[in-house]
């Protein structure tokens, strides 16, 4: 009996390999210590893309974007460590050692604060992973593509009709794996400018992982009266993060990797459908305490990405419908879009992550087409697939397109200004956030433009003892109420109205002030500014 079990035990250790004792551990450093690149020569560790980005936007580069010390790694691995991420922006290494005796040696090294462990990927013997991404087929959708109800929900349409497509603009999605991406027959491979594996030392098209090519189907996709993505004109990176066999804590390191890669290439926005709460091993597992923005470390990298000046889009998650019940890391940081899922009705999905944050934060930001929502598989072919994971680069193909727009605008003015243009902007709540937003309204405000047809605008302005008043003229064919938003100049949403013809509202409530007028039809916006004396 002992000699079967002892046979068995030898057969195990051989099919898991040397994995079976390999641990994961962060590594914290000390300081920077010597740099292989200069501050003086920031051109050593940024594209020149990524430069001109900086310079733009008044972003300083300083020794947090300076890479991590060649010689640190080389003494790491000399004692044992595999490097498997490093992170510049919080200065760690994560490795994964064999010998876990070397870790004594390894934490009293003179540059080596402190140390996490991460514990080992390997899945526990008998217990299954479950899938955090779940799919379900409906019938096709008919308009504007089989897109056609997540574009036209945020009045999408028209930000593309008004020539916005995501021309010049950049994109990086970083998710688990991209199957088929070069050869799907409804990808332009030309939109595809570069790709980067943080878990394997090449990207595998042929074998990977089909969550990351469902999710970029969103974006990319522009084939006529067939499927349109929310950016079909923008360029593409895609970076891999996810070992979608496991769930472990060196995830979020090789995501924080992802994301100071796709800085340091100077990409537009980033695009992320990937989060994490609860792992394989339950010993790492986080807590709702945690959800502050700040506490995790994928959070804390997402948050200098924030500082970086990165426009960082990602899903709220799937939790909703299991017990941790709440939006997962990095969701809960402030500055980034995080993006809950509704169905073509505008209902919460019943698994869509719940806010708020930990401090009291409004999370999700907004909210897109999750249940069922429309994409295209590594076939080529339509399937409609619930998950916050389509609702994010949804969004984020949009936000790219209205960044187009609005060039002049930072990352954080472009989110406000999505915010602001949202369905619930005045009453967030913790499964909407700010509600369903409306890129051409955001675009509209952002741009403080008026349509060439000014004779037909339905507001007219008057003043009665010094008060503005403004009245309802006639209204276009078709149409049998406007919405009126006002706007301090700011971009704060002071007041919203619904008006029909012939109705009269007298602004004496409003402060003194100069403030901007947004009337919204089905078929027209007009803006007007005035001076509340």
């Amino acid at each position: 009996m002992k000699r079967r079990l002892y046979t068995a035990l030898l057969l195990l250790t051989m099919l898991l390999g040397g994995r079976a004792q390999e641990q994961h551990y962060r590594i914290w450093f000390t300081d920077k210590g010597e740099s292989a690149c200069s501050l003086d020569r920031p051109e050593q560790f940024l594209s020149s893309r990524a430069l001109e980005h900086r310079q733009k936007y008044g972003i300083a580069i300083d020794s947090t974007d300076l890479p991590v010390s060649p010689s640190r790694l080389k003494r790491l691995s000399e004692e044992g460590a595999c490097i498997l991420a490093t992170s510049k922006w919080l200065n760690t290494a994560t490795v994964a050692l064999t010998d876990t005796s070397r870790l004594s040696a390894i934490e009293h090294l003179p540059f080596v604060a402190r140390f996490d462990r991460l514990g080992s990927p390997v899945q526990p013997a008998g217990s299954l992973v479950s899938p955090r991404k779940k799919s379900v087929e409906t019938d096709p959708l008919s308009i504007y593509g089989d897109a056609a109800q997540q574009i036209a929900l945020h009045n999408g349409n028209r930000l593309h009709q008004a020539g916005f497509r995501g021309e010049g603009m950049t994109i990086a999605v970083i998710d688990g794996g991209f199957l088929n991406a070069d050869r799907n027959p409804r990808f332009d491979p030309d939109r595809i400018v570069g790709v980067h594996d943080f878990i394997d030392e090449t990207m595998d098209f042929r074998n990977g992982d089909s969550h990351g090519s469902s999710v970029l189907s969103t974006l990319l996709v522009n084939d006529s009266n067939q499927f349109i993505g929310t950016a079909p004109q923008a360029a593409y990176w895609l970076l891999r993060s996810e070992d979608t066999a496991t769930e472990y804590p060196a995830e979020e390191d090789y995501w924080a990797a992802a994301l100071e890669y796709a800085d340091s290439l100077g990409v537009d926005v980033v695009t992320s459908s990937l989060g994490y709460s609860r792992f394989d091993d339950s010993r790492y597992d986080h807590t709702w305490d945690d959800l502050d923005g700040h506490t995790t470390f994928i959070s804390q990298a997402a948050a200098r990405g924030v500082e970086k000046g990165l426009l960082i889009v990602v899903s709220a998650g799937n939790e909703r419908i299991n017990d941790w019940e709440k939006i997962t890391v990095p969701a809960d940081v402030a500055g980034i879009l995080t993006v809950g899922a509704v169905g073509a009705d505008g209902r919460p999905a019943n698994f869509s992550g719940a806010g708020p944050t930990a401090d009291g934060r409004v999370k999700p930001d907004v909210v897109a087409i999750g249940a069922a929502a429309a994409t295209i598989n590594p076939d080529g072919q339509l399937q409609l697939k619930n998950g916050t994971s389509f609702s994010a680069p949804i969004v984020a193909g949009l936000t790219a397109c209205l960044w187009q727009a609005l060039p002049q605008l930072s990352a954080r003015e472009i989110i406000s200004l999505i915010r602001q243009n949202s369905s619930q902007y005045l009453t967030p709540d913790s499964l909407l956030g700010y509600g369903i937003p409306d890129f051409y309204a955001a675009y509209r405000q952002g741009a403080a433009i008026e349509t060439a047809r000014t004779t037909d605008a339905p507001l007219q302005l008057a003043y009665r003892e010094g008060s503005p008043v403004i009245s309802v003229t006639a209204l276009p064919a078709g149409e049998e109420y406007i919405d009126l938003r006002i706007y301090h100049a700011g971009g704060s949403l002071v007041q919203t109205h619904r008006l029909c013809e012939g109705d009269a509202l007298d602004l004496t409530g409003l402060k003194p002030g100069i403030y901007l007028l947004s009337a919204r039809g089905r078929q027209f916006c007009w803006t007007q500014k005035i001076q509340r004396l």
